[in-house]
């Protein structure tokens, strides 16, 4: 069945922390401290007024605890491997999603009605990308567009995007038309017949509604919207209502630029139909 979009809740399970994760992990290490400390102390004061020998020392309970100091340290071991490789998998998940959440477009890409140029500035945010190496980049999930240079869309000359709220910067002077506003009576936007069109300056935002497309909310919950060609971007069904210069400028992060950590791989394309 189709529907517009709604918000989707989603429970996170909880305790995250339990009782057997704080014993093996915080308690179990500290106690063997302190039994190694023990044995210590115990040597020590052996050696210096013990009598009968080392094996008078290593009595049932000695070799116990010695025992039980191997078996922790070896699991403290275990520990700082894990955590170790934890924090190596964290850094190239983060250099991944960070990566193809603000790049340069190496190519021209195709994005539903409209081909981004090569040379682009994107911003996107992907929630279904958590920085899994292989995973294809597109530019689903679009933020905002930085275009090298003016380009045409939505029959404005422009040169820069920002989808959330809809409004692009204009690149040269030009008349806008058709002028939308929202309808009192229905709530829907409609062409405004009081002013045919807006005579807009570069440098100034225009903004404009998108309109919902329907799809199909429950079948893309676990793969995200369509990317590529297929994606629900149609700048023919913008529907631009004024012009303005004082509201702010259009907010555009840099490419990211952080050095890529061992075990990463460069960003992938996904293939374009």
């Amino acid at each position: 069945m189709k529907r517009s979009p709604s918000v989707v809740c989603v429970m996170i399970p909880g305790p995250l922390i339990s009782w057997p994760f704080l014993l093996m992990v915080f308690v179990l290490p500290l106690l063997g401290g302190l039994v190694a400390i023990g044995l210590l102390v115990r040597g020590w004061h052996f050696h210096r007024h013990g009598q009968g020998g080392w094996g008078a020392f290593f009595n049932w309970k000695a070799r116990l605890c010695t025992a039980f100091v191997v078996l922790v340290a070896a699991w403290v071991g275990v520990l700082i491997y894990k955590t170790t490789e934890f924090k190596r998998e964290f850094a190239i998940e983060s250099w991944q999603r960070g990566s193809r959440a603000q790049f340069v477009l190496d190519r021209d890409f195709q994005y539903g009605e409209f081909t981004v140029p090569k040379g682009t500035l994107v911003n996107r945010r992907d929630v279904f990308d958590n920085g899994e190496p292989q995973r294809p980049l597109g530019l689903r999930g679009l933020d905002a567009l930085q275009f090298p240079e003016p380009v045409q869309l939505a029959g404005l000359w422009v040169d820069v995007l920002e989808t959330s709220p809809g409004r692009m910067r204009l690149a040269a002077d030009q008349r806008i038309s058709p002028v939308h506003h929202s309808d009192p009576e229905s709530g829907d936007w409609v062409v405004d017949p009081s002013r045919p069109f807006i005579d807009c300056k570069a440098g100034e935002v225009a903004w404009f509604n998108t309109p919902l497309i329907d799809y199909d909310i429950q079948a893309e919950f676990t793969t995200g919207e369509p990317d590529g060609a297929a994606a629900r971007f149609k700048p023919s069904q913008w529907q631009f209502t004024h012009c303005e210069r004082d509201w702010g400028p259009l907010e555009i992060k840099p490419a990211f630029a952080e050095p890529m950590p061992a075990g990463a791989t460069p960003q992938v394309f996904a293939r374009q139909n």
